[in-house]
């Protein structure tokens, strides 16, 4: 069964996806990838397990080197142990709401014959709490799945990255995580409520 929060932003992806016409950076090419796609029990961080919409569109730049550009919107909910900065602990179970945009370059191929327009629906990473990120059980990889490298996209490179995660329920604070420079930077935490 798919919880309400997911089915409200699962049906609100396609007008999301209108809405991020900006190239984030990549400038002009050939659009040759516009896809969509809704994530449940993701594990984007060592401390939340997230849910939310993204959209993935990718521009030719030359031959054999493309750049993407990345939207996300959606809901985390805490995973008890040290907060994002690091200060404090947390409980499980503190929600809040997440949104993220990244843009990043790589060389490869395009993989011949897929469709390269449209919703791919819910992709359920399936990620729990033992799990290490980037590595659960249903965890989808857009870039292999439309793309090929010779060399296993050593030359993927993040060139904007910015997510910012403001807590809702059960705790306070906002912390934000981006790239400036060339290098990562974060601010703020996510911090429990106190007891009253």
């Amino acid at each position: 069964m798919v919880p309400t929060a997911l089915t409200l932003l699962w049906l609100a992806v396609p007008a999301a996806a209108q809405s991020h016409a900006t190239t984030l950076g990549c400038g002009s090419g050939k659009l040759v990838l516009s896809i969509r796609y809704a994530v449940a029990n993701a594990r984007g961080n060592n401390w939340a397990f997230d849910t939310y919409a993204r959209t993935v569109r990718v521009w030719r730049k030359a031959p054999g080197r493309f750049c993407a550009a990345s939207t996300y919107d959606g809901s985390f909910t805490t995973i008890a142990g040290t907060s994002p900065a690091g200060r404090t602990t947390i409980p499980a179970g503190i929600r809040g709401s997440l949104s993220g945009q990244s843009t990043t370059t790589f060389g490869g191929a395009q993989r011949p014959g897929l469709a390269a327009r449209g919703n791919l629906g819910l992709k359920d990473f399936q990620c729990t709490s033992a799990d290490t990120k980037g590595q659960c059980a249903g965890t989808y990889d857009w870039l292999s799945a439309f793309f090929t490298s010779k060399d296993d996209f050593k030359s993927f490179k993040y060139v904007r990255y910015q997510f910012t995660y403001h807590a809702t329920e059960g705790g306070k604070g906002t912390w934000s995580d981006r790239l400036v420079g060339g290098k990562y930077r974060s601010s703020g935490d996510i911090r429990a409520l106190k007891k009253k």
